[in-house]
C-alpha cells in the first residue's frame, strides 16, 4: 500500500525533512506531496515521488519567539499544509500529514493502516498526552504535526476556523483542530505514535523517558514499539533546542540495539 504523505519544508527545515523521508522510507513506500519555498523546490522537485507545491515565500518564521511578523510569517507557512493535504485527499481520498521534524524508527501498524481507509472514519489526530492542563489549554489538546484526514468536510472546517484564529484567540492552526474534531468522528494515535519532547519535559513528567527502552532490539514505550518521534535533530534554531535530552536518549538507544535500521538512521543522522 501506498502511504499519500504530506508536509510543509522550507531551507531552514530540509535537512530535517531528508531525515524524515529517509526514516519513513525504511517502513513504507510513499507519495509525497509538500508545500515548500523556492529553495526546497530547487533541490527536491526532480524525486520521482515528491510533489511539490511552491506556496512558502518566506521562512523567516517561528512560533517560540515572541516576534509578531516571525509569528504571522509562521500562520502563513502553517496554512500551506492545508494545500498539500488537499492535493492528495483529490487524488487518493486520504492523507497522512508530518511535521517535517519527524523521525520514524518502526512502521506504522497494519490495524491503523486499515482504519486509515475506514469510511466511517474522518480524521486519526494526536494528542499532545503531557499531562500538563495549563499548557494545553493555550496551545490545544492535540498536535496538529501530525494527523491523518480523510474528510473534505474536516478539513474545510479546520481551515475555516483556523483563518480566524486572531479573532478567537488560538493558538495558530492547531487549537482549531480541538474544536473541529468535536463535529466529526475521530480517532486518536496510540501513546506510542508521535512521540514528542513535550511529553517528558516537566517534573511529573520527566520519568517518562524510562520507559523508553529496547525489548528484542527494538525501541518501546513501555510495551508498545515505537514507530516514531517528534523533535528537533538537525534544524538551526534560534534558541536552545528544548528536545535534545530526547534526541540524545533515542540515539543512545540505537547504539546499544543490533536493529540494522537504526544502524542506518544513526549514520544517516550522524552524517547530516
Amino acid at each position: 500500500m501506498t502511504l499519500p504523505v504530506a508536509s510543509v519544508v522550507t531551507q531552514k527545515t530540509l535537512t530535517e525533512f531528508e531525515l524524515l523521508k529517509y526514516s519513513i522510507e525504511l517502513f513504507h513506500e510513499c507519495d509525497w506531496v509538500i508545500s515548500c519555498d523556492h529553495y526546497v523546490n530547487a533541490a527536491l522537485q526532480n524525486i520521482p515521488n515528491v510533489t511539490c507545491l511552491r506556496l512558502i515565500e518566506s521562512d523567516d518564521c517561528d512560533h517560540n519567539i515572541q516576534d509578531e511578523i516571525k509569528q504571522q510569517n509562521w500562520m502563513k507557512v502553517m496554512m500551506t499544509k492545508f494545500d498539500a493535504v488537499s492535493a492528495h485527499l483529490e487524488k487518493h481520498g486520504n492523507c497522512l500529514f508530518l511535521d517535517s521534524d519527524m523521525l520514524f524508527v518502526g512502521p506504522i501498524e497494519d490495524s491503523l493502516m486499515e482504519l486509515f481507509l475506514n469510511k466511517n472514519i474522518d480524521a486519526t489526530i494526536s494528542q499532545h498526552m503531557t499531562n500538563n492542563w495549563p499548557v494545553e489549554a493555550k496551545h490545544g489538546l492535540f498536535n496538529a504535526g501530525m494527523f491523518h484526514i480523510r474528510s473534505k468536510e474536516f478539513l474545510s472546517s479546520w481551515i475555516s476556523l483556523s483563518r480566524d484564529y486572531k479573532k478567537y484567540n488560538f493558538y495558530f492552526e492547531q487549537q482549531p483542530l480541538e474544536f473541529v474534531q468535536r463535529n466529526f468522528v475521530s480517532l486518536n494515535f496510540p501513546i506510542n505514535y508521535n512521540i514528542g519532547w513535550w511529553r517528558f519535559n516537566t517534573t511529573h513528567t520527566r520519568e517518562r523517558l524510562n520507559n523508553l527502552q529496547l525489548i528484542n532490539d527494538d525501541i518501546h514505550f513501555g510495551l508498545r514499539p515505537a514507530v516514531n518521534f517528534h523533535v528537533h535533530t538537525s534544524r538551526d534554531l534560534e534558541y536552545d533546542n528544548f528536545g535534545q535530552f530526547l534526541v540524545d536518549k533515542i540515539t543512545d538507544l540505537f547504539r546499544q540495539s543490533s536493529n540494522p535500521h537504526y544502524k542506518s538512521l544513526l549514520e544517516f543522522l550522524e552524517g547530516q
